[in-house]
């Protein structure tokens, strides 16, 4: 995605907050994509986030973007295990 895709994403996108995520969607006329992050804010060392974001990965892989634009932001200070964060995006309609 461009940085021009992303702020407009931001500014116009449909915002979902849970206790562990913040989740930003938007419709796309284009191919859309996937945006996760874990902020350095929360997560001091790089090999955390990495994980986080592995986790977050493989909890959404098989599920269609394709017409969407989506941001995924973990804002839990704890690492949760797969199967709960799995659980949580279920619940959630993007």
């Amino acid at each position: 995605m461009k940085k021009s895709e992303i702020e407009k994403l931001f500014k116009t996108g449909k915002k979902v907050y849970t206790k562990t995520f913040k989740i930003v969607s938007m419709p796309s006329s284009d191919d859309g994509g996937v945006i996760i992050s874990a902020p350095i804010k929360i997560f001091k060392r790089a090999n955390k986030r990495n994980r986080v974001k592995r986790l977050i990965r493989e909890a959404i892989r098989g599920k269609d973007f394709s017409n969407k634009m989506v941001c995924i932001i973990y804002n839990s200070p704890e690492i949760k295990t797969f199967w709960e964060i799995k659980s949580e995006l279920e619940k959630i309609t993007f």
